[in-house]
């Protein structure tokens, strides 16, 4: 019987499930790359057709609507510490738990019970609790930064994005953004201001890398490193955690790490090793401001641009152009960073993941990710030499190989 009484569905299911079966072959044992990763969320996309094809829009909705109420459950996990209370081996009791965490027992066992439907901790004795691979994973401290911040000051924000929008139904920067609508401020300002917030950002985005250690893939093996020669320039770099990676895998290049975050630089100092320290240097540097470096092998800017609304990236891309005007014709800018595809052009499943990217953007800058052409269009803003001539957008972070046409 086709679900709901509706025999019309029942074609389609058929035909996602040969899709199921066709995929899953293709599939089989390959080796692990970026083609198989594009595989598997196209298996992924029909599987989700496939099950909201059998369900109905009825029970997504429904569904969908408990998810903040679900939010909380993670959220008073996180802040009464449940991940590191449980131990890492054998098991605690709920009241225990409880008791530590200085809640009540009834409380924290509904909460706990309800993270167990996720294959967040078990219960494979009644009151007795355990961890399971995802919830372990969250013992380490740069993870469950990830994940607390995310619930902490980001959720909350996100859920003033329409008061957000309401007020200021024309305006996107820095200062107006569901952020600032929600705690008062700007996201630097609030960090700024939160010294404690602010560490636990900084172990966030170390946790952000590590759950997304593929995302450095075409940046370390999509561009030719071993032509370039000189000193590449790491712009907005942080710590130069990136530059730190190519020196030690391309040793005839040298590295300047640009930010201005003090801070950050003085961690990237700390961080280095030997064998890199004499090839890796820090300089202070605001990328809205001309750029001092000439004569640079490349340029390369990560995961900035999306921070910034359209006028402010403008000013940046404009920035970089003294540099790469007393720099060799050759001398590329990279810009490392999620390329939006084009309708249709990736599985349902990858397109999703950039564009809760474009999401967080929207919630904490009043910023956004941008498709190849409003790329290009912001550089042909800040000059007009600017031009596109290498285009990596495959990959979950892509890069544009951009160069200064010369006269």
């Amino acid at each position: 019987m086709a679900p709901h009484g509706n025999a019309k569905q029942t074609p389609a299911i058929l035909s996602l499930a040969k899709d199921v079966l066709r995929q899953t072959e293709d599939i089989n044992n390959p080796p692990e790359t970026i083609e198989y990763q594009g595989l598997c969320d196209g298996l992924k996309t029909t599987l989700e057709d496939l099950l909201r094809l059998v369900e109905g829009p009825k029970r997504f909705w429904r569904e969908f609507c408990c998810l903040p109420y679900e939010m909380g459950a993670f959220q008073v996990a996180l802040d009464f510490e449940f991940f590191t209370l449980v131990p890492a081996s054998g098991a605690i009791s709920v009241q225990e738990l409880a008791q530590q965490a200085g809640i009540h027992a009834d409380r924290a066992g509904r909460i706990i019970r309800q993270l167990i439907t996720y294959g967040i901790f078990a219960e494979h004795q009644p009151g007795l609790l355990s961890h399971t691979p995802t919830s372990l994973a969250m013992q380490d401290d740069e993870f469950r930064s990830m994940v607390h911040y995310s619930m902490d000051e980001m959720l909350k924000a996100a859920a003033d994005s329409g008061d957000y929008l309401r007020t200021h139904p024309y305006e996107a920067d820095s200062k107006h953004n569901p952020f600032v609508t929600h705690h008062g401020c700007g996201i630097f300002e609030y960090y700024a201001k939160h010294p404690d917030k602010a560490e636990r950002f900084a172990k966030a985005m170390a946790g952000w890398r590590k759950m997304n250690s593929q995302i450095d893939t075409r940046l370390l093996d999509g561009f030719d490193w071993a032509a370039l020669k000189g000193t590449v320039v790491d712009v907005g770099g942080g710590n130069g955690h990136i530059s730190r990676s190519l020196a030690e895998r391309f040793p005839h290049l040298d590295f300047v790490v640009q930010d201005s975050n003090r801070d950050m630089l003085n961690q990237g100092v700390a961080k280095l090793t030997d064998d890199i320290r004499d090839r890796v240097s820090f300089a202070e540097h605001s990328f809205f401001e001309p750029q001092p470096q000439q004569k640079a092998a490349a340029f390369l800017i990560r995961q900035c641009i999306h921070n910034w609304a359209d006028r402010d990236a403008v000013t940046i891309l404009k920035s970089l152009v003294p540099g790469l005007e007393s720099s060799s014709p050759d001398t590329p800018l990279l810009i490392n960073d999620i390329i939006l595809p084009e309708l249709g052009a990736w599985p349902k499943v990858q397109e999703r993941q950039a564009r809760k990217v474009d999401m967080v953007m929207f919630v904490n800058c009043g910023a956004k990710q941008r498709t190849k052409a409003e790329f290009e269009a912001l550089l042909k803003v800040a000059d007009a030499r600017y031009e596109i001539r290498n285009v990596f957008d495959r990959d979950p972070l892509g890069m544009l190989e951009v160069y200064l046409a010369r006269d």
